[in-house]
């Protein structure tokens, strides 16, 4: 099965800006997400025992490679360990968690660690805050880095800036429909330090999508825990898809809360919008849950969602996005 992870982020190490508070509460924030992590393995707390949440542990952790953090290589080794082909990599700016000290990871780095391998990590850049930065600015590097560094994709961060619908926006917008390339979004809940959630609600998406039809959109996160909203944006919107990654944790892992989160999803958008990704970093906990995923018979029954085909996990594993991002999918012999 071809598998491309639809968001997978890399930074350089941070100690030099440890000492901001917003730094330190953002870290807080981080390791409560991961009391969801057994979660998503077990669907349940019961039973985890030290060793295997050691375990769980060792493979999300980040892996130093040549580079400060997580480097290419480092993520190609997970990858390969867990039988992920591709994946999509991106830079994080969290530039006010520093006070505008600087960013955590500039596109030029990541560019920098990605270059080795061409055909296995996809580059999506960001070139937010893009109102704090100026939006010329933004406009000029969004236009460089997919025209003289190979960038496929770029992500937007409301977090960190204006809502999705600020028409300060248009022109990144209009930048992005002539380059011809798609746009991923956070799009939900807020769970990092410092941002807010308001800028991120899924229905802020209309304006967009009815705004720039032409631009591929796909909404990460599944817009958690307004969900129902992105599903609803998703029925209207022909170019809007939805990003599953960090489903696992936030549907509980395989319960039957996940299950019904993923089939209302595909029952509004369709199976061919639905995208999977990590948000974590390809890993073999990430995969293993995407291969064992089915919608259960009494889900089926009390929701009449259909069971996942081989087919349909295939499309959510990577040929949507392959097909999204106009890339010929690697044959794996199977």
């Amino acid at each position: 099965m071809f598998i491309f992870d639809c968001e997978c982020h890399m930074m350089p190490l941070a100690d030099d800006i440890s000492y901001f508070p917003l730094y330190k509460m953002n870290q807080t924030a981080l390791r409560n997400m991961r009391r969801l992590f057994p979660l998503a393995v077990y669907g349940q707390y019961d039973n985890l025992t030290k060793q295997k949440w050691a375990e769980i542990a060792q493979d999300q952790k980040r892996r130093v490679g040549n580079a400060p953090g997580e480097s290419g290589d480092a993520l190609i080794e997970k990858m390969d360990e867990a039988g992920v082909q591709m994946a999509c990599v991106l830079p994080e700016s969290f530039l006010p968690m520093s006070m505008g000290t600087r960013m955590m990871s500039t596109n030029g780095w990541l560019a920098n660690e990605i270059k080795r391998y061409p055909d296995r990590l996809i580059g999506v850049c960001n070139v937010g805050p893009e109102i704090m930065r100026g939006i010329k600015n933004a406009v000029w590097e969004l236009e460089y880095l997919v025209k003289e560094m190979n960038f496929k994709a770029v992500k937007l961060y409301p977090v960190d800036g204006v809502p999705i619908n600020d028409e300060r926006l248009w022109p990144y917008y209009e930048k992005i429909r002539e380059l011809g390339i798609s746009l991923f979004v956070h799009t939900g809940y807020s769970y990092c330090i410092p941002g807010r959630s308001a800028n991120c609600f899924p229905w802020l998406l209309e304006d967009v999508c009815e705004n720039f039809p032409e631009i591929p959109i796909l909404a990460y996160h599944m817009g958690y825990p307004f969900q129902d909203a992105l599903n609803m944006c998703a029925i209207k919107y022909p170019n809007l898809y939805i990003g599953t990654s960090l489903l696992s944790y936030f549907g509980h892992g395989i319960s039957r809360r996940a299950q019904v989160m993923l089939g209302e999803a595909i029952a509004c958008a369709g199976i061919d919008k639905i995208i999977w990704g990590t948000d974590t970093g390809a890993n073999r906990t990430a995969v293993d849950w995407l291969k064992k995923f089915q919608i259960s018979e009494s889900v089926q029954k009390d929701y009449g969602y259909a069971p996942l085909s081989e087919e349909d996990r295939a499309k959510w594993a990577g040929l949507n996005l392959a097909k999204l991002l106009k890339i010929i999918p690697a044959d794996t012999g199977k």
